[in-house]
């Protein structure tokens, strides 16, 4: 299975926080193709709060076995189709889902909003 890890799950598993235990074991099984964003890595840098640096995002997606997710044009074609939420226009969260629907990948998000984009496929519990 190819799996898109949203910035807050990949923060947690960076920081060792725990997880739901149906995503542990799916982040663990030796099957599951795990796909970071670069879209992560911009987020976690440009929030100096998290403290983390394009270094540490780097190394914890190569601890983890991921694969980097840069931006394509397609991903940009399938942004400019997605519906516009008010309570979600958060410009992060819609370039992940759009990387989603064009890579075909499921998500692994605690946010539920995500739910709201028909046909996407959102893992959490």
């Amino acid at each position: 299975m190819k799996v898109l890890l949203d910035t807050n799950v990949f923060l947690r598993w960076m920081n060792g926080s725990p997880l739901p235990r149906a995503v542990e074991r799916l982040l663990m099984r030796p099957t599951t193709e795990l796909t970071v964003s670069i879209v992560t890595g911009w987020e976690i840098v440009l929030k100096p709060k998290l403290d983390r640096s394009a270094m540490d995002v780097e190394a914890a997606i190569e601890e983890m076995g991921g694969v980097l997710l840069p931006i394509k044009f397609k991903h940009l074609n399938e942004l400019s189709h997605l519906p516009v939420y008010e309570d979600h226009r958060d410009p992060f969260d819609r370039m992940l889902i759009a990387q989603a629907f064009a890579e075909d990948l499921s998500i692994i998000t605690s946010d539920m909003r995500f739910t709201g984009y028909k046909g996407l496929r959102v893992l959490w519990d």
